[in-house]
């Protein structure tokens, strides 16, 4: 199986158990190592731990949708003691750009600074006030999940604190500095994960009698009754700290490892995989009957399907909007009237957020009926990612498919 890739290798056992997951590493030469055949796996499914945190964005000069989060909090501030009622903000990134000893900070190339990132998940802005350093600038305290680096560099007068609309999305303004960004941040403990009904490979069964210091790294594969990898979760340690043998029986084991993925899938999406275990879905709405956090798995499921995300060759395709409901809907119900049940629309989807990319065209242009659009319109009219902040969800959709020339008919 060494000359095939792990994501289109097909894989088996010669039991009568079904095989749910493969633990395996390749070398640098290409070879495959088979490290585990799983039958089912316990704490792989994990509710996250909240880490919200507060920062404050000092000297900010905001454009854009964050400065119309600063308007709305400035105008709910007239009159009130208190603080604001916190405003909501789509997702933000942070670049800090530390420029590099003895380079030209004029000359046009990213050699010219040192650079460091960060994701503010579900923000929330709670307060805004002008700032000390600058009347016409603002201090803007926010809420969110941090995610980025820790430690703390010298900061050089001449850094630049960057805002922008989400991961590649266009800039929504500059800031002097931001208060609370570095933070020892560890890894949420989560509970061991245990892999059930294990037939382990040489390479384990070495490992077990003589574990190395410094571990190993594997790839859990997921794959679903015909042997065939629906999703790979990403290299993780591979530390065993107890096995026993398997209630499944002799000669299997069960394996309790001290760490498995780094992000690990949240309960509600336990049923999508046990439906993607089926195998690819046949019917088409099937993603419907699940909640937005299964339904965000789904379109997850149908990205990472080989050659999901070739088109049908009709010129004209099919979009059932009765059941969208969600963003997550949305991608789940284009995937399959552009690629077929379980199918996957591929497109850079950070075009809504300003990302200059400008869209990716379809292999051929054809025309989507969107029936029942209605649904999603009113169902996400809250919902703007846009970087002035003033087009609804669908709107912008609608816009792009357009742009990379999809004949939209809405009905």
């Amino acid at each position: 199986m060494d000359a095939v890739p792990v994501e289109e290798a097909v894989w088996t056992w010669e039991r009568a158990l079904p095989l749910k997951y493969v633990l395996v590493s390749e070398e640098w030469d290409g070879e495959q190592i088979v490290w585990a055949r799983c039958a089912d796996a316990d704490g792989l499914f994990v509710d996250p731990t909240p880490r919200r945190e507060r920062l404050t964005f000092v000297g900010c000069a905001p454009t854009g949708r964050l400065r119309k989060a600063v308007e709305r909090a400035g105008s709910q501030a007239v009159g009130m003691d208190g603080p604001v009622e916190p405003v909501e903000v789509a997702d933000l990134s942070l670049i800090v750009d530390f420029p590099v000893p003895g380079a030209d900070p004029e000359a046009a190339s990213h050699h010219a600074y040192d650079s460091h990132h960060w994701e503010l998940l579900a923000p929330v802005l709670l307060d805004c006030r002008p700032s000390a350093h600058d009347a016409s600038l603002v201090d803007v305290i926010v809420e969110a999940e941090i995610d980025g680096p820790a430690w703390r560099p010298a900061e050089p007068a001449d850094a630049r604190w960057l805002l922008f609309n989400g991961a590649g999305g266009a800039g929504l303004g500059e800031c002097r500095r931001i208060e609370g960004l570095y933070a020892e941040r560890p890894f949420p403990s989560a509970p061991p994960m245990r892999l059930i009904g294990c037939e382990p490979g040489e390479q384990l069964l070495r490992r077990l009698v003589r574990p190395r210091a410094d571990g190993d790294r594997v790839m859990l594969l997921a794959v679903d009754r015909s042997g065939r990898v629906m999703r790979i979760e990403e290299h993780m340690p591979l530390e065993v700290v107890a096995s026993r043998p398997s209630a499944l029986g002799a000669p299997l084991v069960d394996l309790w490892l001290r760490n498995g993925p780094a992000a690990r899938p949240v309960p509600a999406a336990r049923p999508v995989w046990d439906a993607w275990f089926e195998g690819p879905p046949a019917e088409p709405g099937s993603w419907a009957a699940f909640p937005p956090e299964g339904r965000a798995e789904w379109a997850a499921f149908a990205a990472a399907r080989q050659g999901a995300g070739r088109p049908l060759p009709d010129p004209v395709r099919h979009l059932d909007g009765r059941h969208v409901t969600d963003v997550p809907a949305l991608m789940c119900a284009l995937g399959e009237a552009i690629a077929g049940p379980g199918g996957h629309y591929h497109q850079c989807w950070v075009t809504l957020r300003g990302c200059p990319c400008g869209g990716e065209w379809p292999p051929a242009p054809f025309t989507l009926v969107w029936h029942d659009a209605e649904v999603a319109r009113r169902a996400l009219a809250s919902v703007s990612v846009d970087t002035a902040g003033e087009t609804p969800y669908v709107d912008d959709v609608l816009r792009l498919l357009a742009r990379v020339g999809i004949t939209v008919e809405l009905r």
